[in-house]
């Protein structure tokens, strides 16, 4: 866990430092309006475990998303989009040791950008929709879909001259895990990288 959290601090602490030693610029193909569409894949897990004795973990998963949506102007997008987290749980665990655990997060954001001269663009995330989990390994697990909140940060770099964009980013999906036994609101962390493209410049 330490892990993640000194990567998602250290995003955090550099978004800042890059945005006040660029000054704001329009690049040609962030000025909007236009069609984005992304796709990224990286690791997930949850911040905490679904009880308090710390009995009921999951291991570090994969993730992998994307999405599309219009980017307004260069300061904001309105997107939808789809992750999806499977995830492990801990052998030592009383609840879904050794277990494949499905979620499947749904909704839309939106992206608050400040692009720069240099072609980076530090940018905030925040949206809602939904999330479903399920668990195949277990036949006695019913599936179930719960309302999310989302936030996030994240660094993306636009090529000139082309519509195409690498990105790195940390996303949170709040939810309440509230099946089997358990009653706990759950925060998941996605790290992802991806690529993006902007249609129409």
């Amino acid at each position: 866990m330490l892990t993640r959290l000194t990567l998602i601090g250290a995003l955090a602490l550099v978004l800042p430092t890059l945005a006040s030693a660029q000054g704001p610029a329009a690049a040609p193909h962030e000025a909007g309006p236009a069609v984005v569409v992304f796709a990224n894949g990286g690791g997930g897990s949850p911040l905490s475990n679904l009880n308090d004795a710390g009995t009921a973990d999951f291991k570090t998963g994969w993730s992998v998303g994307g999405g599309a949506g219009v980017q307004v102007n260069q300061y904001l997008a309105i997107r939808g989009v789809f992750d999806y987290l499977r995830s492990e749980g801990e052998e030592s665990s009383i609840a879904f040791a050794g277990q494949h655990i499905n979620n499947y997060f749904y909704g839309g954001d939106l992206q608050l950008r400040y692009p720069t001269a240099s072609g980076f663009a530090p940018y905030l995330l925040a949206g809602a929709g939904a999330v479903t989990i399920n668990n195949k390994d277990d036949a006695t697990f019913d599936s179930f879909t719960k309302f999310a909140g989302k936030g996030g940060l994240g660094l993306e770099y636009a090529f000139p001259n082309n519509g195409a964009g690498i990105f790195v980013q940390g996303t949170s999906y709040i939810y309440k895990f509230d099946q089997g036994g358990f009653d706990k609101t759950q925060y998941d962390i996605l790290w992802t990288a991806g690529l993006s493209y902007r249609f129409g410049h």
